[in-house]
């Protein structure tokens, strides 16, 4: 009777607590290398930092780093395209704790691609020598200059333009053009900073997500046919690296603040983060990491 009882307690404090939970099935995810502590960003004036991205979800790695931000005193604003009014307020609601001002470029679906009709994948590669036909580009540009110049920021996050995360056309393409409007210097800012993994989270992260695809019934070959298109071996090695620890709550609260379908796409890549305590879960993913570019 008395083990009956002890287990009866034990199955009780695994629901309310979540201690039963170990983060052994995921910490094979987390990062293996180590690369230089960022001190630039200590340095740089204005303090004034700017996240530009194609979709709300896209600033999910690097959140940490820009809570530390806000909490040092940098003003921080996010633009990203406009999806349903639902999604835009789960956006805001999310990134209200860890950044200033939240902005959307309101353009329709069909001003920003022209292959809607033909396209079921939205996110499956393209060459880029065919991102002229299929985006809008000049549209685009002309909306992001607009509000990227009327913020004025000293420093842009985005993705890398290489691989775009995982190779979704519009990351590259968004990450690319911020690039090229930068070095053009149609917009000012100083360095821009693409969020990337490292090798060893790309590979097994990126294994486990097709992984899963192909057991969903999907082909599960999307991330090896978009190294393919793009002509890369995947993301750009970061040269640095920011520990997040001390904004571990912050950036799981930001995670957490999305409605299920986007908590769901978010879990691909940061795997079961919903399952575990935010100060358990970011002593093992730790940092996040970075490619600088000085413009």
């Amino acid at each position: 009777m008395k083990s009956i009882w002890s287990f009866i307690v034990l199955v009780v404090l695994c629901v309310t607590t979540n201690s039963c939970k170990t983060m052994d099935d995921v910490s094979q995810f987390a990062a293996t290398e180590t690369f230089p502590t960022d001190t630039l960003l200590q340095s740089i004036s204005p303090k004034r930092a700017m996240i530009v991205i194609a979709h709300d979800d896209d600033m999910c790695a690097m959140s940490g780093t820009i809570a530390k931000l806000n909490n040092l005193g940098w003003e921080v604003a996010v633009i990203s395209f406009t999806k349903t009014n639902e999604r835009n307020a789960a956006q805001v609601k999310a990134c209200r704790n860890i950044l200033d001002t939240v902005m959307f470029v309101n353009l329709q679906p069909h001003e920003f691609r022209n292959d809607l009709d033909t396209t079921k994948q939205q996110y499956y590669a393209i060459p880029k020598a065919l991102f002229a036909k299929v985006f809008n580009k000049s549209i685009i540009e002309a909306e992001l200059i607009q509000i990227i110049n009327s913020f004025a920021p000293t420093v842009i996050f985005t993705l890398d333009n290489e691989i775009g995360g995982y190779g979704h056309p519009e990351h590259v393409l968004i990450s690319q053009m911020v690039l090229d409007l930068a070095v053009a210097k149609t917009i000012t800012p100083t360095y821009v900073y693409q969020s990337v993994f490292t090798d060893h989270m790309e590979n097994t992260i990126m294994t486990r997500h097709s992984e899963r695809m192909k057991s969903w019934g999907f082909p599960g070959n999307e991330w090896d046919e978009a190294k393919k298109t793009y002509g890369v071996a995947g993301m750009p090695q970061p040269n640095v690296q920011v520990n997040i620890t001390d904004v571990a709550v912050l950036k799981m609260n930001y995670l957490r603040s999305y409605n299920k379908r986007e908590r769901k796409v978010l879990g691909f890549y940061i795997p079961e983060f919903e399952e575990h305590k935010a100060e358990k879960y970011f002593s093992v993913f730790d940092r996040e990491f970075f490619r600088i570019i000085k413009i």
